[in-house]
């Protein structure tokens, strides 16, 4: 094993290997090469502020990591907070992000004040063979990034789907929370339902339009999903990696 890779979320924290034989994807002569999963090594829900979730994560990932002391733990955090939680778990402690040597070129107004999640992305996509492409993370929130040229020229940031759902479920006096999930596009027959299809079908429609939109601008870039609601976006012609944003940290951080 070379290190072990923690992308911090604002939902969870995986933990992965990333071993000797580990590699990026290629995309060659318009043929995607998929790459083997990595192995995982866990998962912890991001802890809200305070110690009756910080600390018990600390320990949780602290045992977690006890076998993995050996090895660099690096770091992609969109949750600052979280990075000193891990401080002192291991020696040895990697961030990668926009002090890292980027593999692209970038016309972005304040790349430090760029997600760290955002900037493996399209490092990974560079590495992946793409001179230009968009990179989709459906996540908690959806990011859409655009490399052209071997330039990152900059995304568009929306609310996740899931997270619009919850928000409107937490905040509006007369709903309650549903799972969110695909279901067919019919008039809801009942609240919950109603907000079910309305949830799944404007989240995914609404992506849906912007890499229609961005794609008019831009051209017919290839498309990559990652994030944990990619596979709802999944379709021929895209490439689709759950461990995008993690094998795109292993390059920054000179694993690869």
């Amino acid at each position: 094993m070379l290190a072990v890779i923690a992308d911090i979320g604002n939902t969870h924290v995986r933990f992965a290997a990333w071993m000797a034989e580990d590699r990026l994807p290629r995309l060659a002569d318009g043929v995607w090469q998929a790459a083997p999963a990595l192995r995982g090594i866990g998962r912890l829900a991001t802890p809200s502020p305070g110690a009756n979730e910080e600390e018990p994560f600390r320990r949780e990932a602290t045992a977690m990591l006890a076998s993995h002391s050996a090895v660099p733990l690096v770091l992609v955090s969109v949750v600052p907070r979280v990075d000193g939680l891990l401080d002192g778990i291991v020696p040895d402690l990697r961030r990668v992000g926009h002090m890292s040597s980027l593999p692209f070129r970038h016309a972005l107004a304040d790349v430090a004040a760029t997600g760290a999640d955002r900037l493996c992305n399209v490092a990974a996509a560079v590495g992946a063979g793409l001179r230009s492409a968009l990179v989709v993370d459906a996540g908690t929130a959806t990011t859409v990034d655009v490399l052209i040229d071997g330039v990152f020229v900059g995304g568009v940031i929306a609310p996740g789907m899931a997270f619009a759902l919850e928000q409107l479920g937490r905040r509006a006096a007369r709903l309650a929370p549903v799972p969110f999930g695909e279901v067919p596009l019919v008039a809801g027959a009942d609240t919950a339902a109603a907000m079910s299809a309305g949830a799944f079908h404007a989240g995914r429609g609404g992506i849906e339009a912007l890499i229609d939109g961005l794609q008019a601008v831009h051209g017919a870039l290839p498309v990559v999903l990652t994030g944990g609601l990619g596979g709802f976006l999944d379709r021929p012609g895209r490439f689709r990696d759950p461990q995008w944003t993690l094998r795109g940290a292993a390059l920054l951080a000179g694993l690869c």
